[in-house]
């Protein structure tokens, strides 16, 4: 399913849910939309054209780097400033295993990560009529995946959440093996690429 087609069928699904016309999958308010990890650029720009339109048309939208999100976390959890961060990650690196830091932010950033976009959200007045876009998503692979994070927000948003999925199966994000039993159960709608 080339751009067009996504991008078409991703609005159509958004503002029927805006308007009360569309019910996603599960009632949540959840957008996955799957593409090739290839295709990151051109998903970003199509993102930001989807959001200039429906802000044209009166929806409040707002895109969330998960990239600036991330960061945000690392600062928090580690407690340390934004030009403090490398050094910082160096130094626990030496202290720790490297698996072992790992299994440790993969434990705290997706709590963390979901307080930050929910303050993103909250301070941009974000409500029912309102969508996030989140986009970067790689930037949290393998510390978690979507799921994880989608499932923080869950009840914790009043938005319409969509994000972007950088795989072509549900489960194999960023082309990774598949998440297994826990990790391929989405609530919510999937825009799949064909």
């Amino acid at each position: 399913m080339p751009w067009i087609e996504v991008i078409e069928k991703l609005e159509s699904k958004l503002v029927g849910t805006l308007k009360g016309t569309f019910t996603p999958m599960d009632g949540v308010p959840f957008f996955r939309v799957m593409y090739p990890p290839r295709e990151e650029r051109e998903a970003l720009r199509q993102f930001r054209l989807l959001s200039e339109r429906l802000k044209q048309q009166g929806w409040q939208v707002k895109c969330i780097s998960l990239t600036h999100v991330f960061r945000e976390a690392l600062v928090s959890l580690l407690g340390c400033k934004v030009e403090e961060l490398p050094e910082k990650l160096k130094k626990e690196e030496r202290f720790r295993d490297r698996n072992e830091l790992k299994s440790s932010l993969a434990e705290y950033l997706p709590l963390e990560m979901a307080r930050i976009i929910t303050k993103h959200i909250e301070s941009k007045g974000l409500v029912k009529k309102g969508i996030a876009f989140l986009v970067r998503t790689g930037t949290i692979y393998p510390f978690m995946r979507p799921s994880h994070l989608l499932a923080r927000l869950e009840g914790k948003v009043k938005c319409v959440i969509v994000i972007a999925y950088p795989g072509i199966s549900v489960g194999a994000f960023l082309d990774s093996e598949t998440a297994g039993l826990y990790g391929g159960y989405y609530r919510g709608e999937i825009i799949q690429w064909r």
